[in-house]
């Protein structure tokens, strides 16, 4: 799973942009002016929004003097209806200054990063009628689950960022009383969770917290401090005191004030079921599900989409059986990829996959394993992406270093590292994209393409070649099914029964369709931009495969994908028509001008 920056909703802050920039009226018809103009907003838009909290500038910059952002107070922001609604109007206003330029004088890269904000930002606007929907907890992607990490992976590039850490660890505390605060409200408006999540997140927390003196904040940090050149050893000790002070005083009594909030409203969840069942609760979904694929396609395109890609899946295996009867005995039998370390698992497939993508960016990678603590709640493995300025260093995250689990890591370090996140967002920090297009979350593009290169990666596991196809049929149908169970329960409004009794053609028993189904009731919409990104860019090469017929070619195609970068699926389809028809100045989005 892709770990995005640590703000739960992208909502770009403009403030006065207009008068800052002059663009309230009217604009310079001259072509290089309005060129000139657009370049300053998008920056002016970007150094605004990537100073709303210390976390994000962080992860995003590792020099931000460089982009002209000096450190002012230390803060994780805020989390409240009356915050979120200032943050609205501000986008107002942003989506005002961004129609009044020109498009037609624009570069064909400014064209391009202008339809991706505008339609994003629209989005945003719509999201705004569903504010009491959104929730910042949950077991799997929730705030107390990644806090921890992003927090134990803050980046010391030099002393100031240690103690404006240290700062940081203080306002976890507001932070978190923001977010019981607005639980409690949500509470009121018949929008709580249910018991059982509300049960999962408490005993996530209280294992976060289990044993305060061992915990990862404190040991983690102590190790960092160690490491970190130019301190002596008065300073380290000091540093590791006040990081010790700060993490029982400030992090844990945080997680127990999550813990007493939840007891405190457990029980006043009025609904059971999905989405569906909630007043808005439909219209609601509709909006996370454009939102988190990236996908212009209905609700019904979408659910089409997933059940022929289902079918043809179901052929695709029946085809499989008839060519070797055997097929089902290797499945069966199959217990390990002949390379189980997840380094040697890198370097395999950075070698692997020169053949069909364009040559990787020679990075470093640190394979970390997930802290005892966390391992029951977070995802098999997770990417950290780097600053824009500083992605040569990056991290991997597996969740269980035992040899059960590292027999089959192989696809797995393939979605996360090589061709998947690491060497996704690598290539398009090095092609030099506007900055504003790192902050904006594009799911379905970011998770559809590490399952799809997780897929492909079968090919490269060394395992016998039908073997591997069948398990890569076997991963898109359990994927697609996810998927297709979930819009069933939050959309479709399918009891827990009829979505049992789906979930059970698949999954086989009582036991394991019912836990699919409580994972599918936790955090709506969570599987979507895996199985719909995926299909999506299945679509997107078989209509360049179609168009291209015997000149179709693999590598070219995944490089014009890798060119274009994040954006919604239905502006790649748009320029990859382009691409197709030989006009190339016309999609090299990501490349700056």
């Amino acid at each position: 799973m892709l770990t995005r920056k640590f703000k739960l909703y992208i909502i770009i802050s403009l403030f006065s942009l207009s008068a800052a920039l002059g663009l309230a009226c009217d604009h310079p018809s001259n072509q290089e002016s309005q060129q000139s103009l657009f370049d300053d907003f998008i920056t002016e838009v970007f150094t605004q929004e990537v100073q709303s909290d210390t976390l994000s500038l962080n992860y995003t910059l590792a020099r931000p003097e460089e982009y002209g952002i000096i450190h002012t107070e230390t803060t994780l922001g805020e989390y409240s209806i009356a915050h979120m609604k200032e943050e609205l109007l501000s986008t107002e206003q942003y989506l005002n200054d961004l129609k009044n330029f020109s498009y037609s004088d624009l570069t064909a890269n400014q064209k391009l990063t202008y339809d991706i904000m505008l339609h994003s930002l629209e989005l945003e606007m719509q999201l705004g009628d569903y504010l009491y929907y959104m929730e910042s907890l949950g077991p799997t992607t929730g705030l107390q689950a990644q806090l921890p990490i992003l927090l134990a992976e803050y980046n010391f590039y030099e002393k100031d960022d240690i103690d404006r850490y240290l700062e940081l660890l203080v306002c976890v505390k507001d932070y978190f009383e923001d977010v019981a605060e607005f639980e409690r409200e949500k509470s009121r408006e018949g929008l709580f969770m249910t018991d059982a999540v509300v049960d999962r997140i408490i005993e996530q927390c209280e294992a976060f917290i289990a044993n305060p003196e061992q915990n990862l904040l404190i040991e983690y940090f102590n190790e960092k401090i160690d490491s970190f050149e130019g301190l002596s050893k008065e300073e380290r000790d000091i540093y590791k005191k006040e990081n010790r002070k700060s993490v029982l005083e400030y992090v844990i009594p945080s997680y127990e004030i999550l813990i007493d909030v939840l007891h405190e409203l457990k029980g006043t969840g009025l609904n059971e079921a999905g989405l569906y069942y909630y007043p808005e609760g439909q219209a609601y979904y509709e909006l996370l599900t454009k939102i988190k694929t990236g996908s212009d396609k209905s609700m019904k395109e979408i659910i089409d989409m997933l059940d022929t890609a289902m079918g043809d899946g179901t052929l695709e295996i029946t085809k499989q059986v008839l060519s070797d009867p055997m097929i089902f005995d290797k499945f069966e039998s199959f217990t390990s990829f002949p390379l189980t370390d997840p380094e040697l698992i890198l370097v395999d497939l950075k070698t692997q996959i020169l053949e069909d993508f364009p040559e990787p960016i020679d990075v470093n990678c640190d394979i970390k394993y997930v802290h005892e603590s966390l391992s029951d709640y977070l995802s098999p493995a997770m990417y950290l992406i780097p600053a824009i300025d500083n992605y040569s260093n990056n991290n991997i995250y597996i969740n269980g270093n035992d040899m059960e689990t590292l027999s089959t890591i192989y696809t797995t370090v393939a979605h996360e590292g090589y061709p998947g996140h690491l060497y996704q967002n690598v290539y398009f920090r090095n092609q030099n994209p506007a900055p504003i297009r790192n902050l904006l979350s594009f799911l379905g593009y970011d998770e559809g393409w590490a399952t799809y290169v997780e897929y492909y990666s079968f090919q490269y596991s060394g395992i016998d070649e039908d073997l591997a196809d069948l398990l890569e049929v076997n991963s898109e149908m359990v994927l697609i099914m996810y998927a297709r169970a979930d819009i069933g329960i939050h959309y479709e409004g399918w009891s827990k029964s009829k979505a049992l009794s789906y979930i059970k053609q698949f999954a086989g028993d009582e036991e394991t369709s019912t836990k699919i189904y409580e994972v599918l009731l936790e955090e709506p919409g969570i599987y979507l931009p895996y199985a719909v990104g995926y299909l999506e860019i299945k679509e997107l090469k078989d209509m360049a495969e179609e168009a291209r017929g015997e000149d179709f070619d693999i590598k070219e195609f995944h490089k014009f994908m890798l060119d274009m970068g994040p954006a919604q699926f239905g502006l790649i389809e748009d320029h990859m028509e382009a691409w197709l028809s030989g006009e190339e100045d016309m999609v090299q989005g990501a490349a700056s001008e």
